[in-house]
This record gives C-alpha cells, structure tokens and sequence, in this order.
C-alpha cells in the first residue's frame, strides 16, 4: 500500500467516515488520489495495487463497497471481480469497475464478471461519490429486507403453533402447520387472501377488535374463533403478535392448549434439554435468590469447535445425535460428581442448557463454596473429550471451558455470561493439558486490552496508519552497507506506540497478519522504487514474513505479480522466517518459501540458535543467510558458552556457503569479537537504529558508529 500520510493529513478538512472502500488500482497516483478525494467525500479507503492484495484484503475486513480498475498486470480486474463475488459468496457489496475504455465488450465483461457498474477513466470523483453512496444505501436496503425474510421463515419453521403472517393490512403472506385446521377452515385461509374475510362475518367482529387493539397498543392481543366442524362447535384460541415492518402474526391453537404472548417453546428441539430462554429466566431467578440467601451461583460453559464441519460427513440427523450424546454425557458426569460430594456439603441445584450449535452450559446455584467447580469443570471436560462414533464415523471434538462465579463475576446473567466469554478467550492452558479457564479481573483487563488492540490494529491497517522503519546491515570487513531490514511500527492516536511484541502475536490470533503483511510488503515495494528513482544503489531489504503468511495458497504469485509490477530484481527481496518453519520441510509453506528462492528472493533464518538449533539440518534448508540471535551477541564477550555457540554457528554456516549476520550488536567490543570470529555482517543499534524512510538516506554513505 502505497505511503500517503502526508498527503491526507495535508487536507483542511475530511468528512466523517461513513462507509469504508476497498480501492484496487495499480496505479500509484490513481491510489492518493482516490483516498484524497474520497476521504474527503466521507469515505474509509482501503488500497490495494493488485488484485491477489484485494481479495487478502477482502478476506480479513468488511467492505461496503468495491472501486475496481479493469486493467492490472498479473490477475486482471475481471477475473479479480469473479474471485471476490465467489468470495463474498452472495453478500451484495457493491463492485464498480473502471476502465480506459467504453467499448460494448468491455462493459460486458464487466457485467459478465459480477460488476455492479462501470464507469470510465478519467474518473469524475464527484460523480463516482454520488454513485458509490447511492449504490451502498441500495445494497443495506436489500440486505435488509433479506435478513427480515430469514427471520420470518426462521420462525415459520421452528414453531409448533399454527401460524398464519399477515402483512398490516391483514392479507396473509405465509402460513405454517396449517394442515392441523379444520378442511372446512383450512380452504379458506389462503396465502393473498384477507383473513378477516375468509373468516366469514358470522365470527369475525371479535376477531376485528383483537385486531385493532393490537395495531393500536403494538401488544400481543387474544381473541376465541368459534365454528362448527362435523356438525359440532369448535373453537380456537388466537393472538395477534407484532412483528415489524408492519407484519403480524397470527398464532392459534386448539381451546385445551395454554396461550402465552411470549416465545414459544423453554427447550431446545434437538436435545430436550433447556434452552436459552429457559436459561436466561432461570439464572436470572436464581440470582434473586442468591440475594436472598446469600449464596453463589457459578456457570461453567462448554464451547466446541464448530460442530458444523461434521455435518457434511455425518449428515443433520448425526449431528443431531452428537449434541444429544453431548448432553448426556454432562447428565451423567454432573450426577455422578455430585454424589461424590460429602454428606455435610448442601448438594447445588443445577441446569443443563444448549446455548448454540458449540456451546453447553451448566448452571450450579445455590452455592456456600465454589472451590470443587474447578474440579468438576475438568471431570465433565474429559467427559465430553472423548471421541464420539456417529454412522462409523469417530468424531474428536476440540472443547474449551470457561468458568465464572458471582464472587468475581458481575451477579447478573449478561455479567456470568459474558465472564465465561472472556475466560473462553484466555489462552492460558491448566498444567494437565485440558482447557479450564477461570474468569478473574486480572484476565479481564488483559483480554479487554488485547481486543482493544485488535479492534484499533484492525483499523489502522485499513487506514494506512502503520510506519516502516527501517535499520542497516554492515560488512563487518569494510563497514559498507549491504542491505537493511524492515520493521513495522504502530503509533496509535489513542494508545501511543504499541509495541510489534504486543501487537503481532495479537495479529496472528485474530487473522490480521497476512493484511499487515501485505501493508508491510507493499510499504517496501514502494520505498524501494521510490529509492531508486533518487538515485541510491538499492541494496536488498529484509521483510519479516509470518508462517500464516507462508502458508496461503496465493503467496508466490503475489510476491511474482508485485516484483513485476514494480521492476524489482528478485534478488533485492529478503524474506526473514523462523527456524520452525525451515524445519517441516512438508508444509505449505516450506514449498512456497522454496518456490519464492527458486524466483530470485533471498531467505534468511531468523534468531537462529534459539528454536531447534540443529546445525546438522542447514545443507537442506532453502536459505541464504543465518542471523544469529541477540541473546547470544549481547553476551558474546562475557559469555563463555555465548560466544562458543556464536563460533559454531559462524563456522558451520559457512560451511554450508551461507552468509552469516549477527544482530544486537551493541558495543564496539562486540563489533570486534564477531570480526575475530569470522562473522560476515553485523545489524544493531551501534551501527544504526531503525528508523523512518526519511531519515535512512544517511546510512547510504556507510557505517555510523554510536558515540
């Protein structure tokens, strides 16, 4: 992504942000001036300079709309428009392609391809303002009455009560289990036809005025339908429910059946056990009378990995059985622990509930002492651990606990749920291996703060707030420079400088690691074109490259398409990875990372000496250089053992015709230690800090020592 923060801050003034873009362009100058002109039309922009960069982007952010250049190197803008509609997999995001030409096969293409609309370069920013809005306020009102149209046949299909929808003017528009009426009364009820007057007049009048005391207070109102079926009198008990957009439905049920305004049904349809309304009334009731007499009430929540993903193999009707044998292993475990309990101690009243499709609670009230519930939780977990066989199939389940109790948690049912989220989200792992997380203060701040961050991180890479910093390489012979490494930095507006050590492992967690990679790649691309259009002798740049990264499918053709687009030497590229991923020579990404050195890019093994650190295994690798790691820099002229691993190291690497680096370099006796022991280069804050682009053109002139 190209650099343009001068450039936007530079604007008097930029209208709120409204909706964020995505803008896919190859054209550097076409990008600022895209972001300039619709940041100020109250625009969020997204760049991206091809189109393998715009569908990463697409796969990690949310985009209310698309501004999409036809014409790019590598994979087109059409084909770009047909991944990213396969990718959106229905979701009506708006995409407008723009283009050089106007031709009929053009704007066919376009259209062909999945385009929303099409329009023609030289772009009118004021005109593509208008269009872009109207075309997202077009989409929310369609997605909306999509969502309205699920929730209502969602309902249709769950309830057990007859059920009629009627739009406000009292024309039906669906119907559910209808086949449960009278033949007489069923033929009369019919999709488009008015309720009222299929009725009949003879019952209709009270039926009237349940109808309009319902539209008047928007409340659920009853009315009785007599009629006469096989010569007898039956009747009918109804109630008008609101719904919205002006819908209504109508709920009836024999005479002998008890009405409710409320939702219908207290457990769950799959397994007969509660369900979440029922939890939700009984913990709130048990938490009154914890009030009362002063007791606890502790929640344990189960959440699986998405169950789904059995049933393609399994079928629904298997996957029915697996919640079901779920269930009942929580039943028995639960009974079975709680037998165990001494006489003395006041056996808990508890509740069993299916929250979703992954998640199981159970409800323990009635507690003086919530020491065992961390015992129990992992008795149940090994439970429900065990591999369940459905249709021959042995289905392994991956389950997390958290734990919460109205001693740390908020006594109420949002402030116990909402704790065993947040304990759910800890990555802490108990010593036996199995996942029992207890909710506290301590864990809530820090999972508080680390959404904080992914929440501002996600954000300011959309943004193009992040920095690159960059910090030289020296030839420890000569002290000329010989390459230099990038470093990402984050200055928030909100929270200062955020440390690459706190925000990177929260990238990789959340999934934002490969956009902020693709920014850092972008970033340099872009600095070293822009280098050596002043006139510098480029010298290769270090990009820290995560193995989540390295491991998509799409990675050697970014990097190919990007080299391309911006005529760099391959050779000018180093990609910095870890040992771990040098070892398991048969992933994904050890074949992409081979594929990448086959293409001209230079690898190098980062912090080497501090992972598997097997020397043995350096003749296979596809590698360039060894860095060797701080720690061992940092001491090598106190430390016996420091300096002897930093001579093997040295040498074996050479052996190997690898180049070797050390980083952390401090002081000039470190400087000349690793020059007595043979060691090629040298990186640290001695010989030059990271910093901006702007400030690192000193550094071509060769080495500055610290004072």
């Amino acid at each position: 992504m190209a650099a343009t923060t001068s450039l936007t801050d530079a604007q008097p003034a930029v209208a709120p942000q409204r909706y964020r873009l995505l803008i896919v362009d190859d054209d550097l100058a076409v990008r600022m001036v895209s972001r300039l002109a619709l940041s100020k039309a109250g625009f969020g922009v997204t760049e991206a300079s091809d189109g393998y960069t715009a569908l990463s982007w697409l796969a990690s952010h949310k985009f209310d709309a698309i501004l999409l250049d036809a014409r790019m190197p590598g994979m087109d803008g059409f084909e770009t428009c047909r991944k990213m509609r396969e990718q959106l997999n229905g979701a009506a995001v708006p995409i407008i392609m723009a283009t050089g030409q106007d031709d009929d096969d053009s704007i066919d293409a376009a259209f062909e391809s999945g385009a929303t609309d099409f329009v023609v370069k030289p772009l009118n920013w004021r005109i593509i303002s208008q269009r872009l809005s109207s075309l997202i306020s077009a989409s929310a009102v369609k997605k909306h009455l999509e969502n309205r149209s699920h929730q209502i046949s969602s309902m249709l299909k769950t309830s057990s009560e007859i059920m009629l929808l009627l739009d406000s003017d009292g024309i039906i528009q669906g119907t559910h289990q209808i086949e449960r009426l009278p033949a007489e009364l069923r033929a009369q009820l019919l999709v488009r036809r008015d309720f009222f007057q299929s009725l009949g007049e003879t019952f209709s009048d009270s039926v009237m005025v349940a109808w309009a005391a319902a539209k008047s207070t928007q409340a659920c109102e009853r009315f009785v339908i007599e009629y006469f079926a096989d010569g007898n009198r039956e009747s009918l008990q109804g109630r008008f429910v609101p719904g919205a957009e002006g819908e209504w439905l109508c709920l009836l049920q024999g005479q002998s059946a008890a009405l409710d305004c409320e939702p219908l049904a207290y457990k769950d349809s799959v397994t007969g056990t509660a369900n979440e309304r029922r939890l939700l009334e009984e913990l709130r009731a048990r938490l009154r009378e914890d009030r009362e007499t002063n007791t606890q009430t502790a929640v344990l929540r189960f959440s699986a990995s998405d169950l789904r993903k059995f049933e393609p193999t399994i079928g629904r009707d298997g996957a029915a059985k697996v919640a079901q044998v779920i269930v009942e292993r929580l039943e028995l475990g639960l009974d079975s622990f709680l037998s165990t309990l001494p006489v003395e101690t006041k056996r808990p009243e508890y509740l069993i509930a299916r929250l979703s499709e992954s998640d199981y609670v159970i409800v323990l009230s009635a507690l003086y002492d919530s020491e065992f519930i961390d015992n129990l939780a992992t008795l149940l977990l090994r439970r429900v651990s065990t591999s369940i066989e459905i249709s021959n199939y042995l289905l392994g389940i991956d389950w997390v606990v958290g734990v919460a109790d109205t001693s740390e948690a908020s006594p109420t049912t949002d402030g116990l749920l909402t704790a065993t989220a947040y304990a759910i989200q800890s990555d802490f792992q108990s010593s036996n291996g199995l996942r029992v997380h207890r909710y506290n203060a301590a864990l809530k701040a820090r999972i508080s703060l680390d959404v904080e961050i992914e929440r501002l991180l996600r954000r300011d890479i959309a943004d193009g707030v992040l920095e690159m910093y960059y910090q030289p390489k020296y030839d420890l012979s000569d002290r000329s420079l010989i390459g230099m490494e990038a470093l990402i930095r984050w200055h928030n507006a909100e929270m200062g400088f955020v440390s690459p050590a706190q925000f990177i492992p929260i990238a990789e967690k959340s999934g934002l690691i490969i956009s902020l990679s693709h920014l850092v790649v972008e970033r340099v691309f872009d600095q070293i074109v822009a280098w050596r259009e002043e006139g510098f002798e480029v010298v290769p740049v270090s990009i820290n490259i995560s193995g989540i990264h390295l491991n998509t499918r799409t990675i050697v053709e970014e990097f190919r398409a990007g080299l391309q687009h911006h005529r760099i030497q391959p050779q000018l590229v180093e990609l910095e990875v870890t040992e771990s991923i040098m070892v398991d020579g048969m992933s994904k990404a050890f074949k992409n990372l081979t594929d990448l050195r086959d293409m001209g890019i230079r690898v190098a093994i980062d912090d080497f000496g501090t992972g598997y650190s097997s020397l043995s295994y350096l003749k296979n690798l596809p590698a360039d250089c060894l860095k060797i790691d701080r720690s061992f820099v940092q001491s090598i002229t106190s430390d016996p053992t420091a300096e002897a691993i930093a001579r093997a190291i040295i040498t074996v690497g050479h052996d190997v015709n690898l180049h070797v680096i050390a980083e952390g370099a401090e002081t000039a006796e470190q400087l000349e230690k690793l020059t007595e022991l043979g060691c090629d280069s040298v990186q640290g804050y001695f010989t030059g800090k990271p910093v901006p682009s702007s400030q690192f053109r000193m550094f071509f002139a060769g080495s500055l020592l610290a004072s």
